[in-house]
């Protein structure tokens, strides 16, 4: 069950592409899986100046065009100090603070993380008590086998 945290904000500094959920649907157009090797090929995370400690790869959601359907911004990094510029080559987000729904899971690779995603989708097209804001989301890999993905929602005030 998800739970609603707080979130600090954090500057990620990493490589990107812009994909949609269609596109990933389709081993021929889907980039992430791409991304994800690209940034461990090339040991993006290494070559990433000031990082936070520890340096925890994350993926962020971002840029979205409207929805579950439209296109999105994916930065696969690690944090970062703020005052750092970006390097060449490689792309920035920032993750606004804020309140976040929180879910969480462990388990084998990459498999826990498309059930994850899987469960957020079921989660809000059956759920009423929370409107996802499509403005940043998270992925955070604190563990080998672990996933933590925050979702940006709508604070009350925005929903109406």
């Amino acid at each position: 069950m998800p739970r609603l945290v707080t979130h600090d904000e954090v500057t990620v500094v990493g490589i990107s592409v812009r994909t949609s959920n269609t596109a990933e649907t389709d081993p021929a157009t889907a980039k992430i899986a791409g991304l994800w090797a690209r940034f461990y090929q090339d040991d993006v995370r290494g070559k990433t100046p000031a990082k936070s400690v520890p340096a925890i790869p994350l993926a962020v959601y971002t840029d979205y065009e409207r929805d579950h359907e439209g296109q999105y911004q994916v930065i696969v990094g690690a944090a970062v100090d703020p005052k750092i510029p970006t390097p060449e080559g490689m792309a920035r987000a920032t993750i606004p603070a804020g309140t976040y729904l929180l879910f969480e899971a462990e388990g084998d690779m990459p498999d826990v993380v498309i059930d994850t995603w899987k469960a957020i989708w079921s989660y809000f097209s059956n759920s009423s008590n929370h409107v996802r804001a499509y403005v940043t989301d998270v992925e955070a890999y604190p563990a080998e086998r672990a996933v933590r993905v925050y979702i940006s929602i709508r604070t009350p005030a925005a929903q109406s």
